[in-house]
């Protein structure tokens, strides 16, 4: 029997030394466990005649966790493993495939994992959670009791000494869940669910991205409805122990807050909206929270909300332990186009002027890339002024004069009709031809185009900080929007409440749209019973409408029920308007985007200039594969230290490695689905994978509920 030697084993002892927690949120008693066994089995080799080289001693005892939603609290989407590499990554193969809703109802399917000491947390379609063994996929426990529908694009981890919870939010509660074993926490909130639904008056409420795990609390936004009965915006945080609520920011202030002379008097009593649905970042040294807001609400009509609407469109900074405001800055004033906010912030930091600046980044739908101060808020990259003066033809209304957008940009601008053929070319010039076509032109009865449209530039996929280049690596859209609002009755109206509620996703003439199914038939689909718990429950990505008055959902109802379109009601003495086109892109004639390509890229920029390094066309179409000019795009990328970016994201069911310098393809897969979330990337016991949840059912992929995961094969 040969001993281990001396060094081989103070080597071993000082690897497991070295993985200890780096804070409360990161577990113990598991990895403790795992080292353990790991250290035995050192010391086994060593006994056998095997001992490892002190290489291989630390690859055997190596695990990197994904404990945060996408990577850590800054948002960074980064990795520090290099296992993978340039070389090497061309030898990826499936480690394991884990189908999470073996009765096939993959609908969508948008979450990123978290990986805690080998253990993988994920949610299926129909939200139900589950932990996987990150190494083989094979399942420890799942609550298939727990299922709803809706989506959600992460999960949180919680841990005080030996008490580890994983929390997730389902449609308006946030759920508590034992890490062990998958049982509800008894002692928080209400046996283990907390209802998130606010006390004020509302309608719809959802939450459909994690919060931010600070010390003990949990801070959560929120989703609500886009038209006149939204809740309004409220960042709240929460007891990660019993579910208490200890602090909340107000996004719309009261009268005499900081913000309300934004509002015109009056307008403050009846304001929705300017939550934060996307997530936010946190710098856990400062204790400073920064929040993305959206829009004011009814989104494409403000006459009843005249102002800048702070803190609407805003990146707003507070103090993460209390609350207290720290400093605001709005992207876009009194919105008018859904221009919300989409996607979480990203920490950064870049050497400028010899020093070394700290800063936070926010993409946005106007395609442009905001860098400021964290402590200050002073944007970094010039502000550029934008006059619109545009007049509104809708009565009392008052768009905004000027904007006030980064110099930075990150999609085209300027819109100009597809070159693709001369067929396109002639199609989409006829079709636009009556239509509003100014940059900034406010909506109207009839039809504005803008752009980029109503996904992007950004989306809620978010960026990724690489910090050995400092450099950003974003995905983003390029297409441009139909908006096309229709005058709608005050007072019940079968019509009037259909177009408020529905045919923004559904288009007027209940076809569908980019957002939502078409609703032709769904009677003879449904019945009676089905589209009342649609309404009530929410189903498949749609919100519950519970809220509606019985005479309101029977009106639904109503105007759902005939095989042939009905005849709206007469329109009422006054008017609102909503949106009838529906979230929509400009198309041709064989269903591409109407515009000039590129339709999607992926770029990298340099955070001290923000200038562009460098910009490839990102993904295709599947009924033009051919094309490579891009495609519109949903999820975020992962930046790794050995200079890869792995990304899903595009319609063509693809997941691609990048080469970090220069945006070429290294290596690609088809999966059995789009992969409209972001990877996770994490090591168990000295090997690397690359997870990613591939769910589709958007942009023509069929749907799927498969988690994959990929590591080196035995060339790697």
């Amino acid at each position: 029997m040969q001993s281990i030697k001396p060094a081989t084993l103070r080597l071993a002892l000082q690897c497991r030394l070295r993985r200890t927690p780096r804070s409360t949120n990161q577990p113990t008693e598991a990895r403790s466990q795992r080292l353990d066994l790991l250290f035995a089995a050192v010391l086994a080799l060593g006994a056998c005649g095997g001992a490892p080289t002190p290489e291989t001693e630390v690859q055997y005892l190596n695990n990197t966790d994904w404990s945060v939603y996408l990577g850590d609290s800054g948002r960074q989407h980064y990795s520090p493993l290099a296992q993978i590499d340039r070389d090497n990554v061309n030898d990826l193969e499936v480690a394991w495939t884990y189908t999470s809703a073996p009765d096939g109802e993959g609908r969508v399917m948008y979450t990123s994992p978290l990986v805690i000491d080998g253990v993988l947390y994920g949610l299926s379609p129909n939200l139900v959670p589950f932990a996987l063994d990150a190494a083989t996929g094979v399942e420890l426990w799942r609550r298939d009791d727990l299922a709803h529908s809706g989506t959600q694009r992460g999960l949180m981890w919680w841990q005080r000494d030996e008490d580890r919870r994983v929390f997730y939010a389902s449609g308006i509660e946030l759920i508590a869940l034992d890490a062990r074993t998958g049982k509800l926490v008894s002692d928080f909130a209400d046996g283990g669910r907390l209802d998130m639904t606010p006390s004020d008056t509302g309608s719809s409420l959802r939450i459909t991205v994690p919060g931010v795990v600070f010390e003990d609390l949990l801070i959560m936004g929120f989703s609500t409805s886009e038209d006149s009965n939204a809740y309004p915006g409220a960042i709240r945080a929460y007891s990660a122990i019993d579910g208490k609520l200890i602090w909340k920011f107000r996004t719309i202030p009261e009268p005499g807050e900081i913000g309300a002379d934004t509002w015109a008097p009056g307008s403050l009593a009846r304001a929705g909206g300017a939550n934060v649905w996307t997530g936010m970042a946190l710098d856990e040294q400062r204790g400073m929270l920064y929040a993305p807001t959206g829009s004011a609400t009814p989104d494409f009509y403000g006459a009843d909300r005249l102002g800048d609407n702070l803190f609407a469109n805003s990146l707003v900074a507070l103090d993460a332990r209390t609350g207290a405001y720290r400093w605001h800055h709005q992207v876009v004033r009194h919105d008018l186009w859904d221009k919300d906010n989409p996607s979480p912030p990203t920490l950064v930091s870049f050497e400028r002027g010899g020093e070394r600046v700290e800063a936070v980044t926010l993409a946005t739908k106007t395609g442009h890339l905001f860098a400021f101060d964290r402590d200050t808020g002073e944007p970094l990259y010039p502000l550029v002024e934008i006059d619109t003066p545009i007049p509104s033809t809708l009565p009392r209304e008052v768009p905004s004069p000027k904007q006030y957008l980064s110099s930075v940009e990150i999609s085209n601008q300027e819109f100009r009709v597809t070159d693709r053929t001369p067929e396109a070319t002639a199609y989409v010039s006829e079709l636009i031809k009556d239509w509003d076509l100014r940059p900034w032109a406010p909506p109207k009865v009839g039809t504005v185009l803008f752009y980029p449209w109503y996904d992007g530039g950004a989306e809620w996929g978010g960026s990724a900080y690489d910090p050995n280049t400092d450099r950003l690596i974003l995905n983003t859209n390029d297409a441009a929007a139909i908006l096309t609002l229709a005058e709608v009755p005050v007072g019940f109206s079968a019509y009037g409440t259909y177009l408020a509620h529905c045919a923004a996703c559904h288009g007027a003439d209940r076809t569908g749209t980019e957002r939502g199914v078409s609703l032709s038939g769904v009677r003879d689909k449904l019945g009676y019973a089905g589209i009342m718990r649609a309404i009530e429950e929410g189903a498949a990505g749609m919100p519950a409408f519970a809220h509606l008055s019985e005479v309101e959902k029977r009106a639904l109802y109503y105007y759902l029920s005939p095989a042939e379109l009905p005849e709206p009601d007469p329109p009422r003495e006054a008017a609102s308007y909503a949106l009838t086109s529906g979230y929509v892109y400009l198309r041709d004639h064989e269903g591409l985007p109407g515009n000039a390509p590129p339709w999607g890229t992926l770029n990298a920029f340099d955070l001290a200039t923000g200038n562009l390094v460098w910009k490839v066309n990102f993904g295709n179409f599947l009924s033009h594969p051919e094309l490579d000019y891009g495609a519109i795009n949903y999820g975020g990328p992962v930046v790794t230290a050995s200079g890869l970016i792995f990304i899903g994201a595009t319609p063509d069911k693809r997941f691609r490695a990048y080469d970090s310098d220069t945006g070429a393809v290294l290596w690609q897969t088809e999966l059995p689905a789009g992969g409209f979330a972001t990877p996770a990337i994490y090591s168990v016991d000295g090997t690397q994978y690359v997870v990613i949840a591939a769910g589709g059912g958007r942009l023509g992929p069929p749907s799927a509920s498969e988690y994959i995961a990929f590591k080196l094969g035995s060339r790697g």
